[in-house]
């Protein structure tokens, strides 16, 4: 083996060399790593998205004309659970946006609405359509009182069915 003022230079050189073959290998698989982990979080942001713009609900207004507490449900049984999480406070408006669902044909699912005074419990409305047809219409119930009896505007017909 020769020794000369040269041979530190050259291993520092080939140890340097090596150095940056090794860090740009590297480089390169963080660059994939993360390339693949941007493309996953893009694709899921896409799929979130798409879902979330996709999905059907119809904004109800309900205006309480009355003076009192007015319930309105998703479903019959909720309903007659007689637990009132969503109330119309009396002579206001107020809005209630139920969905429908997501995706294709969910314009068609049958959504209920169930209006019940508070004190008691009385059932003054109940109708069930498809979401399309609720989302056809003005989407406001308009609900008055004439002596002991509630008449709840329907803004499908402008009547009150018969619950």
């Amino acid at each position: 083996m020769r020794l000369d003022h040269e041979m530190p230079r050259q291993i520092a050189t080939r140890l340097v060399g090596a150095q940056r073959v090794r860090s740009a290998q590297g480089a390169v698989r963080r660059t994939r790593k993360y390339a693949v982990l941007t493309a996953l979080l893009a694709g899921t942001v896409a799929v979130s998205a798409a879902c979330w713009f996709n999905s059907e609900d119809i904004e109800f207004s309900i205006d309480n004309r009355t003076d009192a507490v007015v319930c309105y449900y998703p479903s019959h049984e909720d309903a007659l659970a007689a637990t009132c999480l969503q109330e119309a406070k009396p002579r206001s408006t107020t809005l209630w946006v139920p969905g429908c669902g997501d995706g294709p044909g969910a314009d068609t699912i049958p959504v209920t609405v169930v209006l019940t005074v508070k004190e008691g419990g009385r059932q003054i409305y109940q109708r069930t359509e498809e979401c399309r047809i609720w989302q056809e219409s003005d989407r406001t119930f308009v609900i008055e009182q004439e002596g002991d009896e509630f008449v709840v505007t329907d803004p499908l017909t402008g009547a009150t069915p018969s619950p």
